[in-house]
């Protein structure tokens, strides 16, 4: 198959944008500006898709829905008061997809290894769920399911981790363990100590993950 021809100015230009536009958001996220902070969103997703496109060697489809679900999420987060649940559906079949990218690297693992690497995740999620509980009484049903399938990226991604041993899949591992993170000072800032300084940095962790996850899709090893 012959290799595909990447633009390295296109790729910079594109690389530089998506930070600005990163950055933008951060700041754009504390002024309440729906509209406004809609129309960032949207430009760095799809500067981000954009540079997917650019940069990687062999498209992935699955990532490809992932990045248009994410912009549509996204979407309706800003206007979260009219489709909330709608983008928590989305997120959590947004996991879900990312588990389709990366399930093969399990095969190779007995359930009884699965099971044993999984302890410390379960038990890690339990402790945040009950103390989240009390405080999520309209979502608890989508905190629960996002739980268990974000244990399940996370354990597939530490699996493959082991099982590689290189660049790509760590930088994966590192992004889809940002992920939970970033979702409990979510719901922190949401329901139980507002603060602007939580919606900075959560945002910031979500685009950081972003961007550590399309490097592991773009790079060979």
């Amino acid at each position: 198959m012959r290799k595909r021809h990447t633009n390295k100015k296109n790729v910079t230009f594109f690389t530089t944008l998506y930070f600005l536009a990163s950055l933008l958001v951060l700041y754009v996220v504390t002024l309440g500006d729906l509209n406004f902070e809609f129309a960032v969103k949207l430009v760095t997703l799809l500067l981000l898709s954009f540079l997917y496109l650019e940069t990687t060697p062999k498209v992935n489809y699955w990532y490809v829905v992932i990045l248009l679900f994410s912009i549509v999420s996204d979407s309706l987060f800003v206007f979260e008061k009219h489709f909330y649940y709608e983008a928590l559906f989305l997120l959590i079949l947004n996991r879900f997809l990312y588990i389709i990218i990366i399930y093969h690297s399990i095969l190779k693992h007995p359930l009884k290894t699965l099971l044993l690497y999984a302890i410390p995740f379960v038990f890690i999620f339990s402790m945040i769920y009950l103390i989240l509980y009390e405080y999520v009484n309209d979502i608890q049903l989508f905190v629960f399911i996002m739980g268990v399938v974000s244990i399940a990226l996370i354990l597939f991604a530490f699996l493959n981790l082991l099982t590689k041993n290189n660049a790509k899949a760590l930088y994966f591992f590192l992004g889809v363990l940002i992920f939970p993170i970033a979702d409990v000072l979510t719901t922190i800032s949401n329901y139980i100590s507002p603060s602007p300084y939580y919606i900075v940095i959560y945002h910031l962790m979500y685009y950081v993950a972003r961007y550590l996850i399309f490097r592991s899709m773009v790079l060979r090893r």
